[in-house]
């Protein structure tokens, strides 16, 4: 191979390795409204409704997934579905820590939906800043601070609910893997209304989340799905999760049945060292064997 060759090989295999991922395609935001009730009289922000807007914008325009179209002179892709937006804050709080420093917290939630359809797509952020507790000029500083970060985990989760919505099934379940909670969540979410019984294995995985949110999200997704397979998996669950969790599996245990689930119940009930869990479990089995009851009491075929 000549020399020059050899150049033209090495420019094109470093320009392919240097080659920029493609840019995801953006969402649209038609209609941005505010809940301006957080802010109103809060003196911990000391904000406006319109203050609120700029900062909500601002989010936006910081994540690069988002584009309003009131504030954009691009013009409007022709097939064009724009999404309608609401912003509100959840919470505003101030922790006082042993240390002398107060924790300003901010709760956001990002309600997207398109027109014309009924499903509502919900995504939070947490936003949170530090301060000393006796200097009372960084107090609202402070709080702005943890506002624009609530803002900017809401968007940005609110872009991975949506990106989620348009991935296949076996992407997916990858994304059950992954080692972020807010990629798995939304794969838990988007699995349980697709009712796949493939994905209910690595469903049954994600019980054992280190996320609690995302294993109770499992949970109810393999209620969802109705899958007998995932009773196993449940139970084992219920022999080391809090008393909180058990109750929120003895419904999903009962609702998929079979005999391993009416041994569960009965030892839950009988068994159980916390009464809101034993009364969870009998009222569970009372609707296992009424279900059962019904089934055999359904008129049989007559032979011809």
């Amino acid at each position: 191979m000549s020399k020059l060759a050899k150049i033209l090989v090495f420019l094109v295999a470093a320009a392919s390795g240097c080659s920029k991922p493609a840019k995801p395609t953006p969402y649209y935001i038609d209609r941005l409204q505010l809940s301006e009730s957080t802010v109103q009289r809060n003196p911990a922000l000391a904000m406006s409704g319109d203050d609120l807007r700029v900062e909500a914008e601002a989010a936006f325009s910081r994540s690069r997934r988002f584009v309003l179209l009131a504030a954009t002179t691009k013009p409007r892709p022709a097939d064009l579905k724009a999404l309608r937006c609401r912003v509100e804050l959840a919470f505003t709080r101030e922790t006082l820590e042993e240390d002398g420093t107060s924790r300003a917290e901010i709760g956001a939630v990002l309600e997207l939906r398109r027109p014309g359809e009924v499903d509502r797509y919900q995504a939070t952020g947490l936003g949170r800043a530090r301060f000393l507790a006796t200097d009372h000029a960084a107090r609202v500083p402070s709080f702005r601070k943890a506002l624009a970060e609530a803002l900017d985990e809401a968007v940005k989760s609110g872009a991975l609910h949506l990106d989620a919505l348009s991935k296949t099934d076996a992407e997916l379940i990858a994304d059950l893997s992954s080692p972020d909670p807010r990629l798995r969540d939304y794969a838990v979410q988007v699995l349980a209304d697709r009712k796949n019984a493939a994905a209910v294995p690595a469903l049954m995985e994600r019980l054992k989340d280190s996320d609690r949110e995302v294993a109770m999200r499992a949970v109810g997704a393999l209620g969802a799905i109705g899958d007998p397979r995932a009773v196993s998996a449940l139970i084992e669950m219920g022999q080391t999760r809090d008393p909180q969790f058990v109750i929120a599996l003895i419904s999903v245990v009962a609702q998929l049945g079979g005999r391993d689930a009416e041994a569960f119940l009965f030892t839950l009930a009988s068994g159980h060292p916390e009464e809101a869990v034993r009364r969870a479990a009998q009222e569970a089995e009372e609707r296992l064997k009424s279900a059962d009851a019904g089934h055999d009491g359904e008129a049989q075929p007559r032979s011809p």
